[in-house]
């Protein structure tokens, strides 16, 4: 059924031509709408607009004001409308003729009316403007929108002015209140200088008043104070001689003292006595100290020649190795190759046996040699240490009596020491003795190991070396001719004999466990078996060890060294103890002498304490003739002070006054300077006037941008075209008629359905990516075309099931659904303010496919809905295009009994018992 339905489109080539041409209708339906209105706010420019200018100038504050002509000029600088600057005639005119949009006119008062600002009845300056609604709604609005920024402009350039007068004003005011300030610090100081004097004149008559008033009251009872003064006369007699008494005391303990001091310099002596000697000990400490650091320093010194040494026996496990392998080598070849074939001992000698015997006895002569000396540097280092020990151990005894001491001294003596830091270091030193000589006793034990395994080793050797030359004296023999029975003998002994020393050899150096030779038929064998047995070596434990002796030597030798060095800090501490003693001591007579100056003065108060007492009588007398002239001295004090009260009395009412005058003009200095420096400081330039006429400014930023007006319209009329394709493929293509009378209902579903789907889908590539050629750039172009394919479809279903369900009347309502669809599909107009109607395009918005379509080419165009629209338009498209495919499946199988079937494209449907039906 399909096959033919495609056939048949074929053969008929209108109908082919037809489809071909309805794919065109929603581009050409969408290109000619959208690039009609493409950009028309960016091209406001080219809108004509009149200005006419009636303004005249004035004086506003001594300053000519044009605001008119600067409006002009404004206009004239920015592009924002197609200005023309005429007359007012013209400008009717031009109105009349369809010329202009709009007509601004500025009257003839507007500057006066600007400098009424400041004014008791100011007059607002009127702006006019003129519009023609009916020439173009859109061009209106554009044109009311600039007037309304003229506005604004004018406002905030009128504001700045009057901000720009305000702020003149207000700096003259600070000008007048700086030179008010001046005069009022004048006057106070002024002020002040009245007052100062006021102050300090009234202040001489109250001290004068207080003096006299004073000096009256101390007269009056001078008499009795004269009295008293007797009778302190006596008591002081009495005190003199109570100071005599406790003089003769003092006399007699500093008499006690003197005899003290003796005893106190024969201390001191000894004291001094103590720190000679442990001056003596720190010496000898010190001393040696610098013996051990000398053993120390020999011992690193002989490190590099111990070291090289030890590199040099490194290399003996493999010639204990070479030794063995080539030993056990030589013996299984005397044992199993020559001693069976005596008779042909000559041809059996073969000149790789000789060349083995020959690197065995080289081999044992070289290592001979590194053994002897090795173990001369061994035995060397051996006695160094001893010596080390011996320094050391010494040094660590000194130390500890040098503490002991310490110990005896006085705690000042003791902190003195401590901050020299001398106890520290004997501390040190007594702990680092001993520290040492558990280090120099692993050593030693190490040593004495090493010497050991190469003592046993060097005789074994001695052993292999006898083998090899006996068994080289019986190949002599052999070779030469002699008693072959009894030298086979002896040469199969000292085979065995060797065999058995370079495995004695092997494994006193190597390890037991490496004597684990097997017969070799090449040289290349023996290496492998001796670099085996070099690699497992027992003896490679010992280099380590001994080189870590070796870098222990060098820390030991360096801390030696720095202990060294301390020794004169040390030795030092001691000498400055020794000499503040010795200095102290010498001291000593001089506390003596001093002492016994005290006890002759002593002695001399006590000797003069009668003539202290004499003196006191006297004064007593002298005081009686002082009392009989105390009367007149009391009358003529009476007089002097009624004066000075009257003087007095006057004073406060004088400085209150003249104190109220100084804070007054004070007060008003300040004032006047606050207020200069609060107009003065007040920032009065060009862009505060500026910000006082505008202080805000508006900032805007996108969400999502839409390029132009083409951009926002697209959605909606994308949509549209795409329906109107899907109604008039609908309109026109013979959806009733079957391609075989045969056919089911199903094969005539599948049939119009696949068709449909074809040119819904053809529909929505050529118009979109059309679109997109001529110039509709969407940010996601999978989107894009996802959301319009589904429509495409949708919009194809819908109208299908209608068409075959309904036939024209179906079709009809097509129509009408689409009509509704432009108006509350949101698609020019946000569907909040599509309130027309009652609300009935609100209520069926959400039940529209265009809906959906809208907002999914908004989505994939410029954004704003978030990335998850485009699969929810896609997702409810779905649910139409179902519905409407399971509604038209059902309308056909209805519709399939009463179908009858015609041939040719223009043939009809016939309904049973109906007659005929033109598509």
């Amino acid at each position: 059924m399909i096959q033919k339905e495609f056939a048949m489109i074929w053969r008929h080539k209108i109908i082919l031509a037809t489809i071909l041409g309805i794919m065109l209708i929603p581009f050409l339906y969408s290109v000619f709408f959208l690039k009609s209105v493409w950009d028309p706010y960016g091209n406001v420019d080219k809108l004509p607009v009149a200005v006419v200018n009636n303004d005249r100038p004035v004086e506003f504050r001594g300053q000519k004001l044009n605001v008119g002509q600067q409006l002009v000029n404004n206009m004239k600088k920015q592009s924002g409308l197609d200005w023309h600057f005429v007359t007012e005639k013209r400008a009717q005119d031009g109105m009349a003729h369809h010329k202009y949009y709009m007509v601004v006119k500025i009257p003839d008062d507007f500057s006066q009316n600007a400098g009424t600002v400041l004014d008791e009845h100011p007059r607002k300056m009127n702006l006019q403007y003129q519009t023609n609604d009916s020439l173009n709604y859109i061009g209106q609005v554009i044109t009311k929108e600039a007037a309304g920024e003229l506005n604004s402009k004018v406002s905030r350039t009128v504001s700045t002015a009057y901000a720009d007068t305000m702020f003149g004003v207000v700096k003259q005011v600070g000008t007048g209140f700086g030179k008010a300030a001046k005069g009022a610090v004048k006057l106070n100081d002024g002020s002040k200088a009245l007052t100062n004097g006021l102050t300090t004149y009234t202040a001489g008559v109250k001290t004068l008043n207080n003096g006299v008033i004073t000096l009256h009251s101390g007269v009056e009872p001078l008499s009795a104070g004269i009295v008293q003064l007797a009778d302190g006369s006596l008591a002081l007699d009495r005190g003199l001689r109570t100071y005599t008494g406790a003089v003769s005391q003092v006399n007699s303990g500093v008499q006690t003292l003197q005899a003290g001091a003796s005893p106190l310099a024969q201390g001191v002596s000894q004291l001094n006595g103590g720190a000679q000697t442990l001056n003596s000990g720190v010496q000898q400490y010190t001393g040696a100290v610098s013996q051990l650091n000398g053993g120390l320093q020999q011992l690193a010194g002989s490190t590099d020649k111990l070291a090289g040494a030890a590199q040099q026996l490194q290399s003996l496990p493999y010639g204990v190795a070479g030794t063995y392998v080539l030993g056990q080598q030589v013996s299984y070849a005397v044992k199993e190759q020559i001693v069976p074939t005596l008779n042909k001992f000559s041809s059996m000698l073969t000149p790789e046996n000789k060349q083995e015997l020959q690197n065995l006895q080289n081999t044992t002569v070289a290592m001979k040699s590194q053994l002897a000396d090795f173990g001369t540097t061994m035995t060397s280092l051996a006695g160094i240490l001893g010596k080390i020990g011996t320094n050391d151990a010494e040094s660590g005894t000194k130390a500890g009596t040098a503490l002991q001491e310490i110990k005896k001294m006085s705690a000042e003596d003791q902190q003195k020491l401590q901050n020299a830091g001398v106890i520290e270091a004997l501390t040190t030193t007594a702990k680092n003795a001993q520290a040492n000589g558990e280090i120099l006793n692993e050593i030693k034990q190490s040593t004495s190991g090493v010497n050991t395994k190469l003592s046993a080793a060097k005789d074994q050797l001695d052993a292999a070396q006898k083998q090899l030359t006996e068994l080289n004296t019986l190949i002599t023999s052999l070779e030469s001719g002699g008693d072959s029975s009894n030298s086979v003998a002896q040469l199969a002994a000292v085979a065995t004999q060797l065999q058995t020393a370079t495995a004695k050899l092997n494994g006193s150096v190597n390890g037991t466990s490496q004597n684990t030779f097997k017969p070799a038929a090449s040289g290349q064998q023996l290496e492998a078996q001796i670099a085996a047995i070099t690699k497992n070596s027992q003896f490679n434990t010992v280099i380590p060890g001994l080189t870590q002796y070796l870098n222990g030597v060098k820390t030991a030798a360096n801390g030696a060294q720095k202990l060294n060095q301390n020794g004169t800090q040390l030795r030092s501490g001691a000498g400055q103890l020794s000499n503040g003693l010795n200095t102290m001591n010498g001291q000593v007579p001089t506390l003596v002498g001093g002492i016994n100056t005290l006890a002759n003065g002593t002695s001399q108060l006590a000797a003069n304490g009668g003539q202290l007492v004499s003196g006191s009588d006297t004064l007593a007398g002298g005081l009686s003739q002082l009392n009989g002239q105390v009367p007149l001295l009391v009358n003529g004090l009476d007089t002097l002070a009624n004066g000075a009260a009257k003087l007095a009395g006057n004073s406060d009412t004088l400085n209150s006054a003249s104190g109220q005058v100084a804070a007054g003009t004070g007060t008003l200095a300040q004032n006047l300077q606050d207020g200069a420096h609060e107009v003065n400081s007040t920032n009065l330039k060009k862009q505060n006037a500026q910000m006082f006429a505008a202080p805000t400014k508006l900032a805007h930023s996108n969400y999502s941008k839409v390029p132009n007006y083409g951009f926002a319209l697209a959605p909606y009329m994308l949509s549209v075209a795409l329906y109107v394709g899907a109604l008039v493929f609908n309109l026109v293509y013979p959806l009733r008629k079957m391609g075989s009378d045969e056919s089911t209902a199903t094969e005539w579903f599948g049939s119009k359905v696949i068709i449909g789907g074809l040119v819904a889908i053809g529909n929505a590539l050529v118009e979109l990516l059309l679109m997109m050629v001529v110039g509709l750039h969407p940010q996601n172009v999978g989107g894009f075309l996802l959301n319009g394919i589904t429509f495409s479809l949708a919009a194809m279903y819908i109208v299908m099931f209608l068409a075959v369900a309904l036939d024209n009347p179906g079709r009809f309502i097509g129509m009408i659904l689409l009509v509704i669809q432009l108006g509350a599909s949101g698609g020019s107009f946000p569907i909040e303010i599509t309130t027309g109607m009652h609300g009935f395009f609100q209520a069926i918005n959400p039940f529209l496919p265009m809906t959906y379509s809208v907002y999914g080419f908004r989505e994939a165009l410029t954004g704003g809905f978030g990335s998850g629209q485009i699969m929810t338009s896609f997702g409810i498209m779905l649910i139409f295009i179902a519905v409407s495919l399971i509604l038209l499946w059902a309308v056909m199988q209805l519709l399939h009994n009463r179908v009858t079937y015609e041939p040719g494209p223009s043939s009809v449907v016939q309904e049973s018992g109906n007659g005929s039906e033109n598509e």
